[in-house]
């Protein structure tokens, strides 16, 4: 608010009169007249709160002005004063500033003088303005706080430019900031030197600072030797500057190394530093001519984390009305490059062109990405800087990461388009690779806030990607889904919807060998959930299996599911021990990614479980370890055995709940066993080791051991901690001598053979007993070797560790075996195949009339006629009709 009274005469004279004025802390009161060419004022005021010129200050300062005299050349009377100010946590009283002189453009004269005390040291400056002979100076220059000082002397010419010399000695800048209504620290020395080479004027600095800062900004070690021609008009610069650190806010710049050179109107620079770790150097010439800054870059790179950009050729930068033009700045990122032509001030018109850029460049900021491949494309930036327009093309080739690759993926093929603006983003893209990728889509996405998504994707997606998470459980997927997908709403819990179809598609099951052909799905997403309408496959070993229900696909919520699934004529093999024929309804509910049940129930067939003969005990499992293997060979490994973190809070697998139906044909067979039983259990917990309730029970069986077969009385079939059946059958025969009982029990893959009698015996003495009948003290020398073969037999040795077996081999015999008749009597049986058909057998015995000879002809059909003569003279022959059932 300014208000006056204001009066003019016929004569042109000007008077002011109780001239006030008002603006926010700052008032300002006084009169001013100007008549007959002669000027008198008189202003009077206060700044009552200076923290609005400086945000660390506090306090007020009073002024006042007073002009006497010609209107072109007044005396002149300025005072500034404070009783108390605080700035910087530091105090300033008694503050005064006197400025007498006048204002006369040919004959200028000036005393100023400063008075005060700052955070306890006085203040003192002087400065006087005289002319003597047209000739003006700035004498005794000095301004003294504590130990800072400032002097100097300057001759000034008619365009009052300076030449002489300012000395700086100042080891605590903190008051001297303070004064000034500033916060800093730090030290200063050097010298200013202005002085003129023809009519042109220059400056010489030479600096130095230990340690300078001002808010967020600070420079340690900083040397400046610097010329500064033409300085007013076109500055030249020639000199060193160099710097130990200089940092701002998060940003700190090292080893600061840089030369000037003068060259004509060109100031020529070269020299390096290191910004945020990164080491940088440039070199080229800069000039600043009629309000024009051109800048001529002939060479310049910077390495970043190993990667190193580099000017690829010479450029060119000017700046004139705050517009900066760029002329095909050209850089070389690791072997591609990046082209940059246009204008940046107060509208943006800059194109980028990108060729073969490295996507390797990323592997640098993300550890474990892994990325391959190249971009290329171009950008267009328009608009207001505060809210550019982006336009873009882009092209990537070869591209692979660590997680793609993991998942299958071989160098896909990327092209994208869109553009940017208003904080919408708009773009298309089309992604492809070898392996039978190609999915289209796009959409936009907003920038501001929480960004808000809206794009649509549709193609077809191999199955590969799944590799990764599959093989942890031993499982490989093949195939190819058609997708169609639908992405809305913010980024942060966005609603996914579309459909997801596959046709012929493949499931392998690894460990068992088992897999699922022909699979067709058709899948409905959407409200965060996948709907199986249809999921059907065949089994590789016989058999249908169909799926339908809901999947969550929220993640944070383990995708739980609700799926039923029907068996229909199926067939099952582990590969090892059990081969069953199966139908049953299961359904599967719960997170699966945590642990999931599955109930229902399963009704067997024909169900074998076989007694395997186990490897020689020569024989080991192969501890394989790679060393230094090929980078493909562990990333195969690290594919198809993920680490698992320890202390994982992952779920623990399956979980069962599951009800076995076998009212019959459920088959034992293997080292001497064939049994059947049946009924039905009910198998829970979790699939790793389940537990059983109920058995399947014994209905018939018998144990065949040599040429002694035994009726199994009882026995159970179950399961124990896994999904291995568990045996536990039992035979009894009765001898001359003792009751012999028989116990098989153990996992089927390993079942253990006890044999116990009444009364007790040793375990060879009850098997002799029950064989042979007679005790192993009477045993013939093939007998013991018969005995240790059943042995060996039911103790599941495999090979030809057989005694009988080697026989055969070195007489080139089908058949060799050993016969004792119930009086002890024994006899050697040799066979062989003369071709298909006919097999002839010879035995002898250690009786007269005991040896004999057999032919068998199989006439097929099941029809075998038998011929025999024994060397006694005795013949016979007959017709045998076999079939199997």
């Amino acid at each position: 608010e300014l208000s006056a009274a204001l009066k003019r005469d016929a004569n042109g004279n000007v008077t002011a009169n109780a001239i006030r004025l008002i603006s926010g802390a700052l008032t300002a009161d006084g009169q001013a007249s100007l008549a007959d060419n002669k000027l008198a004022a008189d202003i009077k005021g206060t700044l009552a709160d200076i923290s609005l010129l400086s945000g660390d200050a506090k306090g007020a300062i009073a002024f006042a002005l007073n002009a006497q005299g010609a209107g072109t050349a007044p005396d002149l009377s300025l005072t500034v004063n404070s009783d108390r100010l605080s700035v910087a946590e530091r105090e300033i009283t008694g503050l005064r500033l006197t400025a007498t002189g006048k204002a006369d453009a040919a004959n200028p004269a000036a005393n100023v003088q400063l008075t005060g005390n700052v955070a306890g040291q006085a203040l003192q400056g002087s400065a006087v303005l005289a002319t003597s002979d047209g000739k003006r100076a700035i004498n005794g220059l000095l301004l003294s706080l504590g130990k800072n000082r400032i002097s100097g002397d300057l001759a000034l010419d008619n365009a009052f430019v300076p030449d002489g010399t300012v000395a700086l000695d100042l080891p605590d800048i903190g008051p001297l900031a303070a004064l000034a209504l500033e916060k800093a620290e730090g030290d200063v020395r050097g010298t200013i030197v202005f002085s003129k080479t023809g009519n042109a004027p220059e400056v010489t600095i030479k600096a130095s600072t230990a340690s300078i800062s001002r808010g967020d900004l600070s420079a340690k070690t900083v040397t400046i030797d610097a010329q500064i021609a033409n300085y007013l008009a076109a500055p030249v610069i020639s000199g060193k500057i160099r710097a130990d650190s200089v940092t701002s806010g998060g940003t700190v710049i090292r080893g600061i190394d840089v030369d000037l050179k003068r060259e004509a109107d060109w100031t020529g620079f070269s020299g390096g530093a290191t910004v945020k770790d990164i080491p940088v150097r440039a070199a080229g010439r800069v000039r600043i001519a009629s309000g024009t800054t051109t800048v001529e870059l002939t060479s310049g790179e910077a390495t970043m984390r190993g990667i190193k950009a580099a000017i690829a050729q010479a450029s060119t930068i000017t700046i004139a009305n705050g517009t900066t033009n760029l002329d095909r700045l050209v850089l070389n990122l690791g072997g591609g490059t990046a082209t940059v032509t246009g204008k940046a001030g107060q509208a943006l018109d800059l194109n980028a062109t990108l060729a073969r850029v490295p996507i390797s460049l990323a592997n640098s900021f993300s550890p474990g990405l892994d990325a391959a491949g190249s971009i290329s494309g171009t950008v267009k930036v328009t608009g207001a800087p505060a809210n550019p327009a982006v336009a873009f093309k882009i092209d990537a080739a070869g591209v692979q990461t660590s997680q793609t690759r993991g998942a299958g993926f071989g160098g896909m093929g990327v092209s994208s388009s869109g553009t940017y603006s208003g904080n919408r983003l708009a773009f298309d893209a089309d992604m492809s690779d070898g392996a039978g990728l190609g999915l289209k889509g796009g959409g936009t996405m907003t920038t501001s806030g929480t960004p808000t998504l809206d794009l649509d994707f549709s193609g077809k997606v191999p199955f590969a990607f799944l590799t990764r998470t599959l093989a942890a459980q031993g499982l490989s997927l093949s195939g190819t889904a058609d997708v169609n997908l639908q992405v809305r709403g913010p980024a942060t819990s966005p609603v996914i919807s579309g459909t997801v179809r596959t046709s012929g598609a493949r499931l392998i099951d690894a460990r068992s060998g088992l897999a699922i052909n022909d699979i067709t799905a058709d899948v409905a997403i959407g409200g965060g959930v996948a709907r199986i309408n249809r999921l059907t496959g065949t089994l590789s070993t016989r058999g249908s299996l169909s799926a339908s229900g809901t999947v969550g696909i929220v993640p944070a919520q383990g995708f739980p599911a609700d799926l039923t699934v029907k068996l229909v004529d199926g067939r099952y093999t582990d590969g090892r021990v059990v081969t069953a024929n199966l139908g049953g309804d299961l359904t599967i509910k719960g997170p699966l990614a945590s642990a999931p049940v599955i109930s229902g129930t399963v009704n067997l067939a024909k169900t074998v479980i076989t007694v395997p003969e186990k490897l020689p005990g020569s024989l080991a499992a192969l501890d394989v370890k790679h060393k230094n293997a090929p980078a493909a060979v562990r990333a195969q490994d690290k594919a198809l055995r993920p680490a698992t973190a320890s202390g994982s809070s992952g779920g623990s697998g399956l979980n069962l709940d599951v009800t076995v139906n076998a009212p019959s044909q459920i088959f034992i067979q293997g080292r001497g066993v064939d049994a059947e039983l049946g009924g039905s259990l009910r198998l829970t917990g979790p699939a790793s080791s389940p537990q059983a309730v109920g058995t399947f029970t014994l209905q018939r069986g018998r144990l065949t051991i040599l040429a002694k077969r035994l009726t199994f009385t009882e026995g159970t079939v179950g399961f124990s901690g896994s999904l291995v059946p568990y045996l536990n059958l039992t035979a009894t025969s009765t001898t001359s001598s003792a009751t012999v009982t028989i116990v098989v029990s153990g996992e089927a893959t390993n079942p253990k053979f006890n044999f116990s009698s009444v009364p007790a015996l040793p375990e060879d003495e009850v098997l002799a007993q029950l064989i042979f009948g007679r005790s192993m003290s009477n045993l013939s020398p093939l007998q013991i070797a018969q005995l240790a073969e059943a042995a060996a037999q039911l103790a599941g040795v495999g090979g030809s560790t057989s005694l009988l077996q080697n026989l055969r081999s070195a007489i080139g015999v089908d058949d060799l075996d050993v016969i004792t008749d119930e009086e002890g009597g024994t006899a050697v049986s040799a066979g062989k195949y003369l071709n298909d058909r006919t097999y002839v057998t010879i035995q002898k015995g250690d009786k007269p009339g005991s040896g004999k000879a057999a032919i068998d002809l199989d006439v097929g059909r099941g029809v075998k006629l038998r011929g025999e003569a024994t060397d006694a003279g005795e013949a016979k022959g007959g017709v045998f009709y076999e079939r199997e059932y």
